[in-house]
């Protein structure tokens, strides 16, 4: 029987992170996509590009760096990292507590944006993700919000 692979794993959730340069935390959420085969290895440097032409940054403290619209053909399968920086990071001038990479095959992109503007819209819950140090309770946020 045909099980899909999960766009989100809970070994793709990791917390307490010590503050690293948007770069770097941009790079680590590349490096985990390609790592978990959402994405080919070209997919980092076109995340790179997308920041150049705007800011991932979505606000209440939140970036979802992601691939220009012409790295589509790099990804392999829709996928969601999720990285908690409890105490911040400069991210073009904004603090960000929480780096979300993605990659969405086809228009899933689209869904996954979606989802976590809404899960993560108002400030309160975001600010609960910021802090958190339960993984269950940031994968169940982002699953069953699909799901909905």
């Amino acid at each position: 029987m045909y099980q899909p692979t999960p766009v989100l794993t809970k070994k793709n959730i990791l917390l307490g992170l010590e503050s690293v340069s948007r770069d770097e935390a941009i790079k680590r959420a590349g490096e985990l996509l390609i790592e978990d085969g959402y994405v080919s290895e070209e997919y980092l440097p076109a995340m790179f590009e997308r920041e150049k032409i705007v800011s991932t940054y979505i606000g209440n403290g939140v970036a979802i760096p992601h691939g220009v619209g012409n790295a589509r053909g790099l990804i392999k399968k829709s996928g969601i990292v999720v990285f908690q920086y409890p105490n911040g990071i400069d991210y073009n001038g904004n603090t960000c507590y929480l780096v979300i990479g993605i990659s969405g095959k086809d228009n899933d992109h689209i869904k996954i944006l979606s989802n976590i503007a809404e899960q993560l819209g108002e400030i309160e819950k975001a600010e609960e993700i910021w802090k958190t140090t339960d993984i269950e309770h940031v994968y169940e946020l982002f699953v069953n919000g699909e799901e909905q």
